[in-house]
């Protein structure tokens, strides 16, 4: 095999141990698709990625991570993150632990750039440094912030804002040093064993059918009809605000009933199954030469907040007190008031955990009264 290839798990693991025969002791081999990239073979067949890289004129490099503990992915985005600290002058050795590399360091150097290349909500973690945690733990080592420290600062910002607020800002915590460890600059996660405070600040709004009806009934009367039909397909949909905005017409397959979201909250893709009213909905509308289901106003990007014409909305049709996420809450509260099950709900939204589906639990109690009667029947018939 070449030396040079594209890195994939297949071509890796059909790597053959180094030859034991020969003076030297690995076998080196570089990915075509980032430079510098290098995987180590030792002669037990142990693999290794590293980077190996000119600073100042010197040749340097560095270990990345064992094969199997990161993957071709990981190792490549490290390589870019590395790569990118280069164009900046910095050695990335030299904001290793052993340097006592920072928490501002780390984030700016290493997850920031890791967050925006796989995070839709990158520009939510980069407020949450620059406005709470910097002023608290940028300066600090990272190997010196404690379990007591951040469990402190859990607490105090439970003072201050909601239970759901101050378990976000520990998540991020919690993440930002698993990647620290997975990267190998620290052993051990400071925020681990750190309990979530129980949130009771989740909005339990829904609109109930007849204002639902109501509100679709206003839409149609809306001066601005390109947010109405948006508003229109959120509701049908159950998707977020956003994913209804970024819509576009190449992922929309309305023969086969499908809408692709090429990128969710979660930084995957998902499939929204469209029922015959959202099908209707998006075959009555004009195709702008942009490409977005719902253009704006600016040439060539898509609507940007319908917020002004859901309030307008809203008191025509005498509904107050919902947000225009509150839309996706009413999708899942009739789908199981329906007899949809949280199962179904839980895809139907594209949660990843089945936790998030469980605020909707108590919807579901005539479901089961339903079902619990149906067995009843069946067993006394």
């Amino acid at each position: 095999m070449s030396k040079a290839f594209r890195f994939s798990r297949r071509l890796i693991d059909a790597l053959p141990a180094h030859l034991a025969d020969t003076k030297a002791r690995e076998d080196e081999y570089s990915d075509i698709e980032v430079s510098g990239l290098k995987l180590l073979v030792n002669r037990q067949g142990r693999k290794f990625f590293y980077l190996r890289y000119t600073f100042q004129g010197r040749k340097r490099s560095m270990k990345l991570g064992d094969y199997g503990v990161i993957d071709v992915a990981e190792a490549r985005t490290m390589a870019l993150q590395h790569k990118a600290m280069l164009s900046k002058g910095v050695d990335p050795q030299e904001t290793d632990t052993s340097a006592g590399m920072t928490f501002r360091q780390f984030v700016h150097g290493h997850y920031l750039p890791h967050a925006k290349a796989s995070k839709r909500s990158a520009k939510d973690d980069e407020s949450k440094f620059r406005i709470h945690l910097f002023p608290r733990f940028g300066n600090a080592v990272m190997t010196s912030i404690t379990r007591q420290e951040i469990q402190r600062y859990h607490d105090e910002l439970r003072t201050s804002k909601a239970p759901a607020t101050a378990n976000r800002h520990l998540a991020l915590l919690k993440r930002c040093f698993n990647l620290a460890i997975l990267w190998g600059y620290m052993e051990a996660n400071p925020a681990k064993g750190i309990r979530m405070h129980t949130e009771n600040n989740q909005s339990q709004r829904f609109l109930s059918v007849d204002e639902a009806r109501r509100l679709w009934a206003a839409l149609d009367s809306e001066r601005n009809q390109t947010a109405a039909n948006a508003i229109k397909l959120m509701l049908l949909s159950g998707v977020r605000r956003q994913e209804a905005l970024d819509a576009k017409w190449s992922d929309v397959d309305l023969e086969a009933k499908l809408w692709r979201l090429p990128m969710t909250k979660s930084g995957k893709q998902r499939f929204v199954m469209l029922n015959d009213a959202a099908v209707n909905l998006l075959l009555a509308l004009p195709r702008s030469t942009s490409g977005y289901i719902f253009p704006g106003e600016k040439e060539g990007k898509p609507l940007n907040n319908p917020r002004r014409a859901f309030r307008r909305a809203l008191t025509a049709a005498g509904v107050d007190t919902i947000r225009i996420h509150d839309l996706r809450h009413t999708f899942a509260s009739l789908a199981i008031n329906h007899g949809a099950s949280l199962y179904e709900v839980q895809h139907l939204l594209g949660h990843a955990s089945s936790r998030t589906t469980q605020r909707y639990a108590h919807l579901a109690s005539d479901n089961l009264r339903r079902a619990s009667a149906h067995v009843a029947e069946l067993v006394t018939r």
